[in-house]
């Protein structure tokens, strides 16, 4: 099942506009798999479980920190805690951290888009 979520909008952001089955569609671009969302790219993401998400797998986004003041983690279908010490390591990236399920990422990437905030995120495809 895919839900659609967004307004259309015309400029260069990132906006997902639905997600489900394994992927996402973002500025009308269908995506298979997790995701990291940044920079105006969408890259694929080689995380499928909330266990892999590290300072590693996150590193692409970490690079560019300093551009971003929220980093929003999607950690599959349902919501799980963050992994120790991940939260205080990425703040000291100079990023909030907000871990929550896949879906409530999304929606949240979109909505904070709309309202051109400083926002990336790796999103765990459902």
């Amino acid at each position: 099942m895919s839900l659609d979520i967004t307004p259309i909008i015309t400029d260069q952001r990132l906006m997902i506009s639905s997600y489900g089955d394994g992927r996402f569609t973002v500025n009308g671009r269908t995506v298979t798999g997790s995701v990291l969302l940044y920079e105006g790219k969408v890259e694929p993401w080689a995380v499928s479980d909330a266990s892999e998400i590290d300072l590693v797998s996150l590193q692409p986004i970490l690079d560019v920190a300093q551009d971003y003041d929220i980093l929003l983690v999607g950690c599959g279908e349902k919501s799980k805690m963050s992994p120790k010490g991940l939260q205080q390591a990425v703040k000291e990236k100079g990023l909030v951290l907000e871990w929550m399920n896949s879906g409530a990422a999304a929606r949240t990437f979109t909505a904070l888009q709309t309202e051109d905030r400083r926002v990336v995120a790796a999103i765990i495809a459902v």
